[in-house]
């Protein structure tokens, strides 16, 4: 980033009339792209010297400047990975700061969502904001109505802009034109059309022709390794090579379920006859369809662990793959490893909580090409990374693909008790997106971070999004079966028909309880929205149901 000018140096107060209380002014900028940073009296110059001599304007109020720096160089609005910023609403917290100063509104954020949030911060530290160019004062209704309104124009910019692009998007491949993303092997790229490699071209034939006679993936994975074929090698701009290794299972996948091959364009669930020339005939593609069918994976099988040897816990320990099986049911489970030295339960989550989190997490990133443009630096023909991403968050909908891809992403993935976080290879997924006009240095690691909750649940710990709303319902049938018992239980006791015992009527009475539960409770059961923790068993074996609605839910985890 470009050195600072002095004359932002130079508008900075000296400190507060007399008598009167300070109040801490950090300046923070923003510019979406990095265009213009180098030079030396630059965008965010700019803002910062108008947020200055703002700020020595209302020096008699007792208004001073902080004297750190808050420059998020680009970086879009749309969200709120950004350093600075995070940086700046940490020190807002640790009540470091009591006014934001911005040239503009939209400068510190461009989404209503994002918004609500940054207010909720200032209101809680009792902080607020100020923009120089617009004014506002949040503290009121009508102040908070019209930041409201000037930024819901800015999100309606944002996804103005994002429809035409996928309008664009659409109408060029309806004419068969290839729209970017990840070159096939068996192309190249020339005047943004794809022109076949000859020699890369029997490759994928080859791969074709056995994938029908070895009848499965695996025995073809084996029959090309004895054949000595090997993935694209490629050279990086920073003088790494990656590829010429054996081909996997999950990467020839990939590869046969790719239309491209056949001479189409994909767009959605359409397919177009596509300007470039295809590899191999569509009825070849057909039946290496058909066969992929044929041996996809059946629920007797099993599903396959997809982060295994990927995963640690939040002490570090790994975490291996277990099975468990309960009638015809099957279970999988991410369970640590012991490690010497450290004297903490093992912790046991299912795989299938995991590997869903893990899904979200990745297909919201390759989704989102501003997110995109913030973990890798600013990129051209943004259409073109939209399209890019999406074609790579295809491949997590399979579980074969999905693994392959996070091992070429080189992903690293550490569950701990507040949250998940998955690292992967910046230079590794530049390469997936087929971008090749920029690097990163060596060893960036691009990171996402999942908010959650353990709770435990019998033996095993459950993960529970932090966002409740944002869980998908899970029906527990015999949670709900207990309900209906606990009303015909009490039915029973009123008729007083048949007699009991003293056992039987302990049980009756035990079951009945249920029948007086909040109603809310009762709904939220039958949605699937109940607390990880609440099962039949856990609610049965309760000891003492309070008659009041509000303790109930303190009880139950519903509070």
């Amino acid at each position: 980033m470009a050195r600072r000018s002095s004359a932002v140096r130079s508008n900075a107060p000296s400190g507060p009339s007399a008598g009167v209380k300070q109040i801490r002014c950090a300046i923070y900028t923003r510019k979406s792209t990095e265009e213009g940073l180098e030079q030396e009296f630059n965008s965010l110059d700019a803002q910062r010297e108008a947020c200055a001599a703002y700020i020595v304007s209302q020096r008699h109020e007792g208004w001073v400047q902080m004297p750190d720096y808050y420059d998020d160089g680009g970086y879009s609005g749309g969200n709120m990975e950004r350093p600075a910023l995070k940086q700046l609403l940490a020190e807002i917290e640790a009540g470091r700061v009591d006014v934001i100063v911005v040239y503009k509104v939209d400068r510190l954020t461009r989404a209503l969502s994002d918004f609500a949030r940054i207010v909720d911060i200032l209101d809680r530290s009792k902080a607020s904001f100020v923009s120089v160019t617009q004014a506002f004062n949040t503290t009121t209704s009508m102040g908070r109505l019209t930041l409201n309104v000037l930024l819901s124009f800015a999100q309606f910019e944002r996804e103005v802009t994002g429809e035409r692009i996928r309008d664009k998007v659409a109408a060029s491949k309806k004419k068969g034109m290839w729209m970017g993303g990840p070159v096939p092997l068996g192309y190249m790229v020339q005047d943004r059309k794809l022109i076949i490699i000859p020699e890369e071209a029997k490759t994928v034939q080859l791969i074709f022709q056995r994938h029908q006679a070895c009848g499965s993936l695996k025995a073809l994975a084996d029959d090309l390794a004895a054949r000595g074929i090997t993935s694209r090698l490629r050279t990086m701009k920073d003088g790494r090579t990656i590829g010429g290794q054996a081909f996997k299972s999950g990467a020839l996948y990939w590869i046969i379920r790719n239309v491209i091959y056949a001479g189409l364009i994909p767009h959605k669930e359409a397919l177009y006859q596509g300007e470039h020339q295809g590899i191999i005939s569509r009825a070849h593609w057909d039946a290496s369809q058909a066969l992929l069918n044929t041996n996809a994976l059946r629920p007797h099988t099993g599903q396959p662990s997809i982060l295994r040897h990927m995963i640690v816990d939040g002490l570090g320990r790994s975490m291996t793959v277990a099975h468990g099986r309960k009638g015809t049911r099957r279970y999988r489970y991410y369970v640590s490893k012991p490690v010497d030295g450290i004297s903490e339960p093992t912790w046991r989550l299912p795989a299938g909580d995991l590997e869903s989190l893990v899904r979200i997490a990745m297909t919201e990133l390759l989704t989102d090409p501003l997110r995109l443009q913030t973990e890798l630096g600013q990129l051209d023909r943004d259409h073109q990374l939209a399209d890019a991403g999406n074609t790579l968050a295809e491949q997590l909908k399979a579980p074969m693909t999905m693994r392959a891809l996070l091992e070429d992403l080189q992903a690293a993935i550490t569950l701990k008790q507040d949250e998940i976080v998955i690292c992967m290879e910046g230079a590794s997924l530049i390469n997936k997106l087929g971008i090749v006009n920029i690097s990163l240095p060596i060893g960036h690691q691009v990171q996402l971070h999942v908010p959650v909750r353990l709770r435990r649940r019998g033996h095993e710990l459950r993960l529970v999004i932090a966002a409740p709303n944002s869980r998908p319902a899970e029906r527990d049938e015999r949670l709900i079966r207990l309900l209906a018992s606990g009303r015909a239980a009490w039915q029973q006791l009123v008729a007083r028909q048949p007699a009991f015992d003293s056992h039987q009527r302990s049980h009756l009475v035990r079951l009945a309880r249920l029948n007086f539960l909040a109603p809310d409770i009762i709904m939220a059961i039958l949605a699937g929205r109940q607390p990880v923790e609440l099962t039949s068993r856990s609610l049965l074996r309760l000891s003492c149901l309070p008659h009041d609605w509000t303790e109930q839910r303190r009880v139950l985890g519903f509070g």
